[in-house]
């Protein structure tokens, strides 16, 4: 199947470094998917695909005798999924995703995503930091359960509503991603939030990671 829930598997530890009082640097490699075409206009929003690697489980937080260390997993599929859609604000009402198709290069795969676990509506908001602009974000639910170096390219088609002024415009959209290898650096304080949050994985950071 191409979703699930987070898996668990052993954790790869990465270099940390202490840079200044309260504040860690992660370093991990990342082979996740890029999308080889650009974002597909639909009700004149602009609408991506994009994907976050959720390693093998992730990682956690450890903090003893005020030295900052932490064990990820290499990051890397499955992954978290969605459709982001961003427009003129006040243009566009809500995007809604009707069926999903993905299929892969290398193993074949070419499966439908359940019907029943979409349908729902994403509203566009405001964008705090580009107030003449909105998006959407429609998280599909559970993990692309798939690997780049495994499954090499994916073709996902995708068919969805973007509704504007109480009109909407249907398309089925078609994404191609490519597989990509890179790495993920990251900076971060470590106030009183990541001393309560220890165990839990590196990723529940929702923005960041996206591809």
């Amino acid at each position: 199947m191409m979703h699930g829930h987070r898996i668990a598997a052993s954790a790869a530890l990465v270099s940390i470094s202490l840079a200044s009082s309260g504040c860690v640097g992660l370093i991990a490699s990342k082979h996740t998917y890029h999308a080889s075409s650009p974002a597909v206009k639909v009700g004149g929003a602009s609408v991506r695909m994009q994907v976050r690697p959720e390693g093998d489980g992730g990682g956690s937080y450890a903090l003893s005798a005020m030295v900052v260390s932490a064990a990820v997993a290499t990051l890397d599929g499955p992954f978290s999924w969605r459709i982001e859609a961003t427009g003129d604000a006040g243009k566009q009402n809500h995007l809604v995703v009707h069926r999903v198709r993905v299929r892969t290069e290398k193993t074949k795969r070419d499966e439908w995503y359940p019907a029943d676990l979409l349908g729902r509506r994403a509203d566009f908001k405001v964008i705090k930091e580009s107030p003449g602009q909105s998006r959407a974000v429609y998280p599909m639910p559970g993990l692309l359960a798939v690997k780049p170096r495994e499954d090499g390219e994916l073709t996902v088609d995708v068919d969805l509503s973007v509704v504007s002024s109480g009109k909407a415009d249907r398309t089925l959209v078609r994404y191609r991603m490519n597989p990509a290898q890179g790495r993920r650096d990251e900076f971060m304080f470590v106030p009183a939030e990541i001393v309560n949050s220890i165990g839990k994985p590196l990723e529940e950071t929702d923005e960041r990671g996206w591809d």
